[in-house]
């Protein structure tokens, strides 16, 4: 597998999550979590991280995808600079999928290092992806099925005699 920096909207956009909600982003720090890289502050237990983290965000994310490239190719002494100032990007600038597909380019950009799965980015990331997917429930946690919703017969349930 190779690995990449992410580009800087890359990052604007999974850190601008933050700002998309009003309760922001709640990151679960069980104890394997190990400590961010970057100056982000955090306690065991959970955090609340709000829009004004977005730039810490961003900075933690960029730190991990760099330490996946220093994994993936220790003797490139790659060094992807410090990047761009946080640049937000508003929930009416890019849809969930959007968000969605970025994290899954972010996740397999920086999962090259021994320790990504106990990373304090991992951890954002399991944060960012629950932010996106309560959008898209909209506070819809139970489903029930609409009254007198018609039953669908499959051909092949009731070849199996299940109907």
């Amino acid at each position: 597998m190779s690995a990449y920096m992410v580009n800087e909207d890359t990052l604007d956009l999974l850190a601008s999550v933050a700002g998309w909600r009003r309760e922001g982003l709640w990151v679960y720090m069980s104890e394997d979590i190990l400590p961010p890289r970057g100056e982000i502050q955090f306690e065991r237990g959970g955090n609340s991280y709000k829009d004004t983290a977005s730039s810490l965000i961003k900075e933690e994310l960029r730190l991990e995808n760099m330490a996946s490239l220093w994994a993936r190719y220790p003797k490139d002494g790659l060094n992807a600079g410090g990047g761009r100032a946080f640049k937000r990007i508003y929930a009416d600038q890019a849809t969930i999928a959007q968000a969605l597909g970025a994290l899954s380019c972010y996740e397999y950009q920086a999962c090259e290092s021994e320790n990504w799965e106990s990373s304090f980015a991992f951890a954002l990331c399991n944060a960012i992806r629950k932010a996106l997917c309560d959008i898209v429930a909209s506070n819809n946690w139970e489903y029930e099925r609409p009254a007198g919703q018609a039953e669908r017969v499959s051909l092949a349930d009731m070849m199996r005699g299940s109907k």
